[in-house]
């Protein structure tokens, strides 16, 4: 296994979505979270609740509920919620092949405490979060990414006018066979110190009907997509950086 030295990663998530309509979907929810943490607890032992016990489950559907974690703090970690399951983890524990392994038993477990979600209709996505640190003060957003990146973006309809580009949040979607590639850049700060460019690259699935062996399949194909996309956008010397 490997991985560049000097990556930008953040964090990673894979995830799967499906629709909470009826209140039976409420009640299944009540089961899965409590036979997910009896399947997982053996590694992530430390479970947190998200929210207030007198907030109302039906409420913050798609959202996560329950948190677990090997222990306070730490990576990977499982989240679960009405409608949601998601597998989390950082650039300091990250390497995709394991992350790879840990996502596939978390869908082996799922599959067999939840084997309904097979009928459901699934959203599954994949996302990257990186972050690129320059300085503010010597050169703009803009500046900062054409210069970088294999993008060029202008705003020369602002010529003659005194103004200076402060910030930038834009989104680019793409299709590729039947999945959507989307690529969101915004300012942002990391440890409430760095400033730089946040780049989210999120592959997300066709909703529909998934089995697990259809989901592991779709999981290293949206991995394969957002390496090439990040490389590709990268290319040069921005990506040669990464490997010092």
């Amino acid at each position: 296994m490997s991985k560049l030295p000097n990556a930008p990663l953040l964090e990673v998530i894979f995830e799967i979505k499906w629709d909470v309509i009826s209140k039976s979907d409420i009640v299944d929810f009540q089961y899965l979270h409590g036979d997910l943490y009896s399947k997982l607890k053996s590694k992530y032992s430390h479970r947190e609740s998200l929210i207030p016990p007198e907030v109302p489950i039906d409420v913050v559907k798609g959202n996560p509920i329950f948190r677990y974690r090997e222990r306070q703090g730490g990576y990977p970690l499982v989240q679960v919620g009405p409608g949601l399951i998601t597998v989390n983890t950082i650039d300091s524990k990250y390497y995709w092949e394991q992350f790879r392994d840990e996502s596939k038993k978390i869908l082996n477990v799922l599959n067999e405490i939840y084997p309904k979600y097979s009928e459901l209709n699934l959203s599954p996505a994949l996302t990257y979060i990186d972050f690129f640190e320059y300085d503010k003060s010597k050169e703009t957003p803009l500046d900062y990414i054409n210069s970088n990146f294999q993008l060029n973006i202008s705003d020369n309809f602002l010529d003659g006018f005194e103004a200076r580009l402060n910030d930038v949040n834009f989104t680019l979607n793409y299709e590729f066979n039947g999945m959507i590639a989307s690529l969101n850049m915004r300012n942002g700060k990391i440890n409430n110190e760095k400033e730089g460019i946040v780049l989210q690259t999120k592959i997300i699935g066709k909703k529909g009907k998934y089995n697990s062996q259809k989901l592991k399949d779709w999981l290293d194909a949206a991995h394969d997509l957002s390496s090439s996309m990040f490389k590709s956008l990268t290319k040069g010397q921005l990506y040669e950086s990464f490997k010092k």
